[in-house]
């Protein structure tokens, strides 16, 4: 995972370093690649190893590739929206940040576009594997 990872300096504190991957990524069922990857931000607490948490790190990006029953679910119940059956393969995402404070204290916050609020931007706040909230701008 190491190498997976550049480390952007004028992004990185005393708090956090923010990386981006040099290496295509999944999200939801968007492959994201070339000059998009520096919309793909993750932040790791400088208390932390980033070696400590590469797994960790692996494995969280690999569940946003598989998560369409929990976000449809919150999706529909929240929003009391109705999805086609194709809705997930169909999300545009626009930013993704993820931050690591710990191997147990993580989340991220996903821009992205959709089909059926068009028009919008959905920012959807995950804490681990778990919708905190979805939010509309626009």
């Amino acid at each position: 995972m190491r190498g997976d990872l550049i480390e952007l300096v004028e992004e990185s504190d005393e708090r956090y370093k923010c990386y981006v991957l040099k290496n295509t990524v999944q999200i939801f069922k968007q492959s994201i690649k070339d000059e998009d990857l520096k919309d793909v931000r993750i932040y790791i607490s400088t208390t932390i190893q980033l070696d400590a948490i590469a797994d960790v790190i692996d494995s969280y990006l690999h569940w946003f590739t598989e998560c369409e029953a929990v976000f449809r679910n919150y999706y529909e119940n929240e929003l009391r929206e109705q999805v086609h059956k194709n809705w997930f393969n169909e999300i545009e995402v626009y930013q993704v940040d993820i931050t690591f404070n710990s191997k147990e204290d993580y989340g991220a916050t996903i821009a992205c576009g959709d089909n059926v609020l068009q028009g919008h931007i959905i920012i959807i706040d995950f804490d681990r594997e778990h919708i905190q909230a979805i939010h509309l701008n626009g």
